[in-house]
């Protein structure tokens, strides 16, 4: 049994109507649920209820165990004195607020369905290498519910990156270009270099950035020379030309490169920084108001052809300096281009309109859902329970995998609530 399901019964109005007694006998009527809070503080903000007639507003906390309350230190914490109602599974303790005067305590066990309970333990049941709590019954309930949910859940992960967006923002004093340089280098460095990439933005004042955007040979030798890849000897023509005119930059534009190393193992060459990097330079070179120019693409496609640059043509022979491999240019693949929209122009699209007070959020549900699936571990396992049709989709599961299903959180999952309702 979780403090969830408490959450449940009074959330979803499963305690309303029925003859309800607090363990000293008085009668309970809920008038008002109030609102759920999910952070710290009283679980259920500016109820109404009638204790013995008397009318109440207040807030109402809930645990497992009355005793969950000194345990979790309520009586001495200020935020929990307007609580009107305790209400719990087990009554095992008299609790008081920080007056000393006792609180009503309501002990639900015993007016929850036998039916209730088994729908309940049925849908935590865990086996052995279970992906998720509902895996057996995802693929039976309704897709109109589904889709809706995992769009709701998009939203919700848009809403996250709009906080740290914003944070960014901040100490970008309201520099948006910055801001979107610093995300898109994030994307381009991908999973294994994105914290090395980031830290390599940051280190460029954006002044700079539009100095040297006007030749792609420039901004390559900063972004190479920042990242740390000049430090090395190399008797190439090409690296000692890089190498020169970092020099020159890094003293006049007072530079200091980042400390982080760049990582090469494991990455396929594609995605080395090197050829990230050139790739880079060339695509601000070619589109010097990147941002701007990101915000008026209205389709995939005109995103699409704002990316199509290809790497220094040093890198078509080459993936690391000093190398010769097969000749091939280095292009922006239409795979990586959608995994920048995804995980860049989606996200800040949406925080800069919100930023401004408008809503954007149909057309970016419509632009994620013209991009295939994301293939990974989890969603490829979402695939097979019910398979994903788009980037939208993969982009819900990879957001409610860790925060509502490896947490348990099914009965703040609407899937799981639907479970509840009508079990399988």
């Amino acid at each position: 049994m979780q403090e969830d399901f408490i959450h449940y019964l009074w959330k979803f109005k499963k305690l309303n109507g029925l003859d309800l007694k607090t363990t000293a006998g008085q009668s309970v009527v809920i008038k008002s649920l109030g609102t759920h809070n999910h952070h710290s503080g009283p679980d259920f903000f500016n109820c109404r209820v009638e204790i013995a007639g008397q009318a109440w507003a207040g807030n109402v906390e809930m645990h497992l165990r009355a005793s969950d309350w000194y345990r979790h230190g309520h009586d001495d914490d200020p935020a929990y004195d307007n609580v009107i109602l305790h209400v719990v599974w087990k009554h095992d303790a008299e609790i008081t607020r920080r007056s000393e005067i006792d609180i009503p305590v309501l002990e639900v066990a015993k007016y929850v369905s036998d039916e209730l309970i088994i729908s309940y333990t049925s849908l935590f049941a865990h086996k052995n290498n279970q992906f998720i709590n509902c895996e057996k019954s995802i693929a039976n309930i309704d897709t109109f519910l589904r889709d809706m949910w995992l769009e709701k859940v998009f939203i919700q992960r848009l809403e996250k990156r709009y906080d740290r967006i914003m944070s960014s923002l901040d100490v970008n004093n309201n520099d948006w270009e910055a801001t979107f340089f610093q995300m898109l280098m994030r994307s381009f460095g991908t999973k294994v270099n994105a914290d090395a990439f980031e830290q390599i933005a940051t280190s460029m004042n954006q002044s700079v950035l539009r100095k040297l955007a006007h030749d792609a040979f420039q901004l390559e030798s900063v972004l190479m020379g920042q990242s740390g890849l000049l430090d090395t000897i190399h008797e190439d023509r090409y690296f000692q030309n890089l190498k020169k005119e970092y020099a020159f930059a890094k003293a006049k534009y007072q530079l200091d490169p980042i400390l982080t190393k760049l990582k090469f193992f494991r990455l396929r060459p594609a995605n080395y920084p090197t050829v990230r990097l050139s790739q880079l330079a060339m695509l601000y070179q070619r589109n010097p108001l990147l941002f701007a120019e990101i915000l008026m693409a209205d389709s995939r496609e005109k995103i699409m052809k704002l990316f199509q640059i290809k790497a220094a043509n040093y890198w078509d022979e080459r993936h690391l300096f000093d190398k010769i491999t097969e000749k091939r240019e280095k292009y922006l693949t239409s795979e990586f281009i959608d995994l920048l929209i995804i995980n860049c122009v989606v996200p800040v699209r949406f925080a800069y309109a919100k930023y401004q007070g408008k809503q954007n959020i149909e057309e970016l549900l419509l632009l994620m859902r013209g991009i295939k699936m994301e293939k990974n571990t989890i969603t490829n396992q979402f695939h097979k329970l019910i398979g994903l049709k788009n980037a939208l989709e993969s982009q819900a599961v990879l957001e409610l995998k860790p925060n509502y299903c490896d947490k348990n959180a099914c009965l703040n999952c609407d899937i799981g609530i639907h479970l509840m309702r009508s079990p399988s």
